[in-house]
């Protein structure tokens, strides 16, 4: 009974909020013509976003040189572990100035939150069309090039079930490639076990956001992807102190 109490008033607070924000937000877009997403639509975001996590109960503890790197505007690939429906407001909370997320193509059916993710310069990825992601993050790399973006992707493309890292498909990897960046581990601890996968709400606390050590544009060409992705997710399970399962093959995307 206390579950579903508390969900009941997460999804209220929530929801009502995404009714009322997020309209408003699409319209200064429209209004502003994408002309300031640095001093307008970004902070808009990270507003979003921390409102979400404190209807949630839930509180971020920012490592300060994680803190000191959001803070800059550099061309890079930050990757994330994704076990948890918190995830999304966390990355939106983290938006640094020229901040993109790579998100499924399906979210866009999701109601406000969908809305606001069209009408955003978010990258939408169609999973379904390889040759159109191909083609997706190709364009994404040149204008990473070209304009020093960061963009956010989770390297195991859906939601696991669990703490431990799935096996990683390789669009992060191959994103890398195409724009010539590094590589940016970005660690969420605690969220996994506050609002899982199979979970109608969060129960609330403190989640510790870190950074790992960078992998250079030159580590990832000389390693390849397959080997890359996978010592990363080796990282990420030995950082998160957790044993890896057997997955199966590597996907492209």
């Amino acid at each position: 009974m206390k579950g579903f109490i508390r969900a009941t008033i997460q999804h209220s607070l929530a929801w009502s909020f995404c009714a009322l924000y997020v309209p408003c937000l699409i319209l200064i877009a429209i209004v502003t013509l994408g002309r300031f997403p640095n001093t307008v639509h970004r902070p808009l975001i990270r507003f979003w976003g921390r409102m979400m996590l404190r209807f949630s109960g839930a509180r971020l503890e920012i490592d300060p040189a994680c803190a000191e790197a959001l803070r800059r505007r550099e061309a890079r690939v930050i990757t994330f572990n994704h076990a948890s429906s918190l995830d999304v407001f966390i990355i939106a909370a983290l938006f640094p100035p020229g901040g993109y997320a790579v998100v499924k193509r399906e979210i866009v059916y999701i109601p406000f939150i969908g809305w606001g993710i069209y009408f955003l310069e978010f990258i939408r990825l169609d999973r379904s069309n390889r040759e159109r992601a191909v083609a997706s993050l190709q364009a994404t790399g040149k204008r990473m090039r070209e304009e020093g973006l960061t963009v956010f992707i989770a390297p195991e493309g859906t939601r696991t079930s669990s703490r431990a890292p799935a096996a990683f498909k390789l669009g992060a990897f191959r994103l890398a490639e195409a724009s010539q960046t590094p590589i940016v581990p970005l660690v969420i601890d605690g969220a996994a076990e506050m609002w899982p996968k199979d979970k109608l709400y969060c129960t609330g606390g403190t989640i510790k956001i870190r950074m790992l050590e960078a992998i250079p544009h030159e580590e990832l060409v000389g390693r390849g992807v397959h080997e890359t992705a996978e010592e990363l997710r080796v990282r990420y399970a030995r950082d998160l102190g957790v044993e890896l399962r057997r997955e199966p093959k590597l996907q492209a995307a």
